[in-house]
C-alpha cells in the first residue's frame, strides 16, 4: 500500500474531476500499489466460500495469449499455469458488485471491519453479489460505513488524486498526461504493446502487474493495463458534485484505460462507465483504505 497524503484541490479545466469550480478537499488515504492479482483474488475468493459469501463470476488471470490454454472461466490448478506471471496479471471478468463484495470478505479475513452493508442500520454485512437476469441487487444500493477500517473502491477522485501523484504542487507530475509520464510506453501496457502483438504472443492482454513504471506515488499501471472500477455513480461532473460523486445512477465509473483501447483512455482525466452487473477481459480493480 502507497501512503497518499491529504490535500485540497482547486479544479481547473472541463477533463477529469477537478474540474474549473469544483475545489475538493482530500482526506489521506493509502492505494494498493498495483491491481489486484488473481492469485490474490483467488486466495480470499476460495476464504470467503467458506464464510458464506457468494459470488457472481470466479474470476479470470488477466487475458492470456491463446497458446497458454486458458478456458477463460479462472483456475487454481497448477497445471493451467503455465508461467509464475499467471497467477501475477490483475483479475478479470469480475463485475462491480463482485469487486465490492470480495473487498468485505478481504477485511474480514485480514481482521478489518468491512466497509459495505445492505442498508444505512449496518446490520448485515454485504456478502452477495449474485443478480437475477441483470435485476439490482443489495450490492447496488449497497451503503459504506463512515470510519471502517477495511477495504473499498477509489472514489473517482481518489482515483485521480492518486493517479496525478497526490500533490497539485507537484506541477510536473500532476500535469503529466498518464500516470507517471508524458511517454505512454513508460507507465503502460496498451494497444500497441499489448493487443496489436496478436493473441498468439505471450505478450498478448493484461500483462503481470506492476511491470511498467510507477508514478511519483510508488503506484502502478493507473494506465493501461486494465480498467479499474471505482465507488461513483457515472454523472456528468459538475462544481457542485460531491466529493464521492452522484447519489445514484445506472453505470458506475471505471478509470486507467486498458491493454485494448486506444491511447486517449489511458489518460488520468478520462472517465469510463460500465453497468454494474457487466464483465470484461480489461476490467480489474485494485483497493484503498484509510
Amino acid at each position: 500500500m502507497a501512503a497518499i497524503p491529504a490535500g485540497t484541490v482547486t479544479g481547473a479545466g472541463s477533463d477529469g474531476v477537478f474540474i474549473t469550480g469544483r475545489n475538493l478537499t482530500m482526506s489521506a488515504f493509502t492505494m494498493a500499489k498495483y491491481e489486484t492479482t488473481y492469485q490474490l483474488w483467488k486466495e480470499v475468493y476460495d476464504w470467503a466460500a467458506t464464510k458464506g459469501y457468494t459470488f457472481a463470476n470466479a474470476g479470470k488471470e488477466g487475458y492470456p495469449y491463446a497458446g497458454s490454454g486458458e478456458d477463460g472461466t479462472g483456475t487454481d490448478d497448477p497445471a493451467e499455469w503455465t508461467a509464475a506471471e499467471r497467477k501475477s496479471r490483475p483479475v478479470t471478468m469480475i463485475n462491480w458488485r463482485d469487486a465490492i463484495v470480495w473487498r468485505n470478505a478481504y477485511s474480514e479475513l485480514t481482521g478489518k471491519q468491512p466497509v459495505y452493508y445492505t442498508d444505512s442500520t449496518y446490520g448485515t454485512v454485504l456478502k452477495v453479489s449474485t443478480d437475477d437476469g441483470g435485476n439490482a441487487t443489495a450490492a447496488d444500493t449497497a451503503v459504506m460505513k463512515s470510519g471502517a477500517n477495511g477495504y473499498r473502491l477509489p472514489t473517482g477522485a481518489e482515483w485521480e488524486y492518486a493517479a496525478r501523484g497526490g500533490n497539485q504542487g507537484d506541477s510536473a507530475n500532476w500535469g503529466y498526461t498518464y500516470a507517471g509520464s508524458e511517454t505512454e510506453g513508460d507507465v503502460a501496457w496498451y494497444d500497441v504493446n499489448a493487443y496489436d502483438v496478436g493473441n498468439t504472443d505471450p505478450a498478448y492482454g493484461a500483462r503481470p502487474a506492476g511491470t511498467k513504471d510507477a508514478n511519483s506515488a510508488v503506484l502502478y499501471d493507473l494506465s493501461g493495463n486494465v480498467f479499474e472500477w471505482c465507488w461513483d455513480w457515472s454523472e456528468t461532473i459538475t462544481s457542485s458534485t460531491p466529493a464521492d460523486g452522484a447519489a445514484s445512477g445506472s453505470n458506475r465509473v471505471m478509470r486507467g484505460g486498458c491493454w485494448y483501447y486506444g491511447a486517449s483512455s489511458r489518460a488520468v482525466a478520462y472517465r469510463d462507465y460500465a453497468c454494474p452487473d457487466v464483465r470484461y477481459d480489461y476490467l480489474g480493480f485494485r483497493v484503498v483504505c484509510p
